[in-house]
């Protein structure tokens, strides 16, 4: 369980880092990406930080106003993907 624990703390803190990245060659400060986003200078910090939760819905609109909403869709498998993985972990669980 703490490997899970830290895949997820290596996770955020690389996801902090890209939209840090991006806002910066953006121009933008963490107040303007704030205000863009409808969300508050902390909940930037706290992503950019990769400390602290964010909820997905401010972490939707912190990308969408980076453009990276289509980024995150495409990192995504498609349901069809989903749908033979599944079956693939299925046929796992019977044979061992």
């Amino acid at each position: 369980m703490s490997k899970h624990i830290s895949d997820e703390s290596v996770l955020l803190g690389e996801i902090g880092a890209r939209v840090r990245a991006v806002r910066l060659s953006e121009n933008l400060s963490q107040e303007q990406l704030a205000a863009a986003a409808s969300v508050s200078r902390s909940t930037i910090k706290r992503l950019e930080s990769g400390h602290g939760s964010v909820s997905l819905a401010n972490l939707l609109a912190i990308l969408a106003v980076l453009n990276l909403s289509e980024s995150l869709v495409a990192a995504l498998p498609e349901p069809e993907e989903l749908s033979l993985q599944r079956q693939r972990a299925s046929r796992r669980r019977t044979l061992d």
